[in-house]
């Protein structure tokens, strides 16, 4: 399964970024038209339209704010003595799920795990990039999918892609040679 994305940018007739909070729709806040420059200004305007919602909302800072997360461990980065000793803390370090991007069971299981964790195989890809390297998830796809089942306790047909109806398999073929198949339509 490969995905290619085409997009394009909308151009205003203003000539200049439409930043702010839409006249005919309060509370809805625009970020549009931003060509060329937006790469190195999304960080500013980031800021700016936070400014401009907070005020908006009167809203406070929290005082139990944790603005950064522990990230997922990168084993292909570790020294073999790191890795290692990871390894002796959890086994699933020591096991490679994704062969092109050097993926680990243990990472996927962090990703899934973690606070917001991944729900999805693309929720997956995007914490760790199991399945972005060289076969496009060819051969891990399937252990991906059996973690995502092991561990949310779902059945193989509600694992999909990357959420809602994007699921990968549509019955369980064992069930469906049986006649116990309750997924006929």
């Amino acid at each position: 399964m490969i995905t290619s994305f085409a997009g394009l940018r909308a151009h205003p007739d203003t000539d200049d970024f439409v930043i702010g909070e839409c006249a005919d729709a309060p509370g809805f806040y625009d970020c549009a038209g931003i060509e060329s420059p937006g790469l190195t200004a999304a960080p500013a305007i980031g800021v700016h339209v936070a400014g401009l919602i907070r005020d908006a909302l009167h809203a406070t800072p929290k005082s139990e704010w944790i603005g950064t997360r522990k990230d997922i461990v990168a084993t292909a980065g570790l020294s073999p003595e790191e890795h290692n000793r990871l390894i002796r803390k959890n086994p699933a370090y020591g096991t490679i799920v994704c062969r092109c991007e050097s993926i680990t069971e243990g990472e996927i299981l962090d990703a899934i795990h973690r606070p917001l964790g991944a729900r999805s195989l693309d929720g997956i890809k995007r914490r760790t990039r199991a399945g972005m390297g060289r076969c496009q998830s060819g051969f891990c796809m399937h252990r991906v999918m059996d973690i995502l089942r092991r561990e949310l306790g779902i059945p193989m047909e509600q694992v999909t892609k990357s959420g809602g109806k994007s699921a990968i398999v549509c019955s369980n073929m064992a069930d469906a040679v049986s006649g116990h198949d309750d997924h006929q339509s």
